[in-house]
Order: structure tokens, then sequence, then C-alpha cells
């Protein structure tokens, strides 16, 4: 019988691994994983980290979504931020269609404050009020490119496209939409390019290396940032302001997110000495934005506490927690990630009610965001496995989640 879907993601392992006529031994030598690791996760003895999941789903033809029973649409409540990912779809169809097809769309300078009223549901992670504006917003700033006349408008409008495209592609990432994410990182290089912006470009890099990151190829991954970050050095000259070096920032941290996951110790170190280098030149560790990339010292302690957490490397990761204090410039959807991190390390060392108090953090600041987090289920599973008696505020979230 295959789990439901209130399953920890190691039962939903299990189930995959028999179902493809692997042993467990057999599956951690083609994952080259340990035996004792995959042994633990399908108890539900351990969270599997991301480089895990990544390395099964490879070994075993699946996506991580696959394994972590995404998207989850269980309840009826869960329809009204799934609902939007219709019109997303047919938004992606549309894009090469030609001028005549589409409605004229308003000016620039009003669909630009559309733009900025959905990042400001993206970085407080209303995933429900982004899905509702995004589908629309796309469509005719998919017209406005093709329906511009003048170079510079045109630019103009690629990049507010491209910015929508940003945008689909959290959503798509947050929900659990691999193939259309793939769709969306194709469509924002296309439209990063059209707006002659190396920033852009840069960003659309940075997007594109999450389908690297989910098929387990770091190396890729890497490589093709290391080309992102010198290309955006070469067409740039002011190398010192704020935006270049936010962009720089993020690139840098996703390569310590990388190679982390490659299990790479060395190489993780160095890039995040290389992001701690470049915080140096900003004029405060404030964290600051650049459309969806964070970087300020909140932010490159979020990236170093997940590090910590793929190398398996606990004694460490509590050290980060200790002496980390995150700047209330951290936008709300990091700060969840740092406690929902905190909630898997205090749970790998037998601390439930630190586990359980990250947890409770990690909603309070972005609610929909955690409760479609896989890493923040899991860990509201295993929690409720590991100790036989369950304390109210625990049964709660387990409600709150969706799985009782």
């Amino acid at each position: 019988m295959f789990p439901t879907d209130d399953a920890h993601i190691g039962a939903r392992m299990a189930a995959h691994r028999k179902l493809a006529g692997y042993t467990q031994r057999e599956l951690s030598e083609h994952a080259h994983l340990s035996l004792g690791c995959i042994r633990k996760v399908e108890r539900g003895e351990r969270l599997p980290t991301a480089g895990v999941l990544t390395a099964v789903a490879r070994t075993l033809r699946l996506t991580v979504e696959d394994l972590t029973g995404q998207p989850y649409r269980r309840h009826r409540a869960d329809e009204r931020v799934h609902g939007p990912i219709t019109g997303v779809r047919a938004a992606l169809r549309h894009w090469d269609l030609p001028g005549d097809w589409f409605e004229r769309p308003r000016p620039l300078p009003q669909l630009h404050a559309e733009v900025r009223t959905a990042y400001g549901f993206r970085l407080a992670g209303r995933l429900t009020q982004l899905g509702d504006q995004l589908p629309a917003l796309m469509e005719e700033l998919t017209a406005a490119v093709h329906l511009r006349t003048g170079a510079r408008e045109r630019r103009r409008a690629a990049r507010l496209l491209a910015l929508t495209y940003d945008l689909a592609h959290t959503l798509t990432y947050r929900l659990g939409y691999p193939d259309l994410r793939g769709q969306v990182e194709d469509r924002l290089r296309w439209a990063a390019r059209l707006s002659n912006d190396p920033l852009m470009t840069a960003l659309a890099e940075y997007k594109r290396v999450e389908s690297f990151k989910s098929a387990h190829e770091y190396d890729a991954g890497l490589r093709a940032l290391r080309a992102a970050r010198e290309r955006l050095l070469e067409e740039t000259t002011a190398h010192h302001d704020p935006s270049l070096v936010t962009v720089l920032g993020g690139l840098r941290l996703r390569e310590v997110t990388m190679a982390s996951r490659a299990r790479d110790t060395e190489a993780t170190e160095h890039h995040l000495e290389r992001a701690r280098e470049l915080l140096g030149t900003l004029p405060a560790p404030d964290d600051r934005r650049h459309h969806s990339l964070v970087f300020g010292g909140g932010n490159v302690a979020i990236h170093e506490l997940q590090a910590q957490l793929e190398l398996r490397r606990l004694a460490e990761a509590e050290l980060v927690i200790s002496r980390t204090r995150l700047p209330a410039t951290v936008p709300p959807t990091r700060v969840s990630a740092w406690h929902i991190n905190a909630a898997r390390v205090h749970l790998a060392a037998d601390r439930r009610e630190s586990a359980l108090r990250h947890l409770r953090l990690a909603r309070t600041a972005a609610p929909q965001v955690t409760r479609y987090k896989p890493m923040a289920r899991d860990t509201a599973l295993l929690l409720t496995m590991k100790y036989r008696r369950t304390s109210e505020e625990l049964r709660a979230l387990n409600h709150w989640f969706g799985f009782v």
C-alpha cells in the first residue's frame, strides 16, 4: 500500500524504492549514500537533507517532489493557493504568440506599480495573493513586449516581464511544480536577454540553477554560477554599487548551497568566505534586496546554517544558531527558512521543545511558506513519531499542516 498524503518523506522513499525493485543496500550503493542513512530516513529516525533527496530521486528516476509528496492539495483550503497555477501555465504558453492576439496593455508605469505590489506579496510569503495577481500580469506584460515598438520601451517591458517570471518561479517552486518551474526558467532567460540588463541576466542564471540543484547536477550548477559572476563583472563597471554587490552576493550564496549539497566542505567554506568579503564592501551589514535576491549578514548566516546541515556538521550548525541574531531587515520568507532549519538541528539533537518553538516561529514569520515547505512538514511529523506523548501544541501544528 502506497503511503498516504500525511506520510513522512522516508516512508515515501521506501515505497518508491520497493516499487523500483531496489533493496536498501542497493539504493545506498547506487545513490552513494550510507546504508545507515537510508535505514534511518526510511524509519523516520532522521530527516533527509536536500542532498539525500536529490541523490535518491536521481537514482530512482523520480523528481524530488515525488518523494516529498508535492504538490500538497489534500484540503479544500489548498485549492485557493494552487488555483492560479492553471493561469500561469497559460501565460507561459502564450509567450510567443503574434502581437495582434493580445489586448492593448496598460502603460508601463501602471504595470511597474503592480509588479512592485506582487514583490511585496512574495517577500511576505503571501502565496495566495501573489498567485491571484500573477497570471493576468504575465499576460499583460507579454503583450507589452510584443506590442511596444521603440527599443527602449521594449527593453523596459521585457525587464518587467522578466520580473514576473521571477515571481512565477517562486510560486512554482514553493508549491512543488518542477516541470512548470523549468519552463519559467527558460522564459526568464529569454526576457532577461531582451531587457539588455546585466543584473537581470544574472538573476535569470541564478534561477536557472534551481533545475541543476533539483537534478543533483551540482557541478553543472556551480559552473553556471561562476560563469554568471564572471560575465556580470565583465559587463559592469561600478563594482561597489550596492545593487551589483547584492546580486554577486546572491550568486555566491547559491554556490554555498550547491557546494554543500555536493558534500564539498572545502568549496562550501571558500564560497562562504567570499560572500563575507562581499558583505564587507557594503555600507552596512543589513540585508538588502535586488528583486528576489537578498544579501546581508542575516542571509549569509541562513545559508551557513543550511550548509552545515547538508554537511551533517551538527555541532557547527548549533554554533551558528547560538551566535546569530537575525536583523530586522531579513524578509519574512528568509526568517521562516532560518527557523525551519534551526528546528531540524534541534530535532537531530533530541530537543523536542526547541524544535517545536522554531517551527512555531517559522509559522509566525511566513505562514503559507512554512505550511508548504516539505522540511517543515517532515519535522513536525517526525516530532510526532519520535515522542510517545504528543503535546497539545504539536497536535495543533499537525492539524494546521493538514495531517489530521
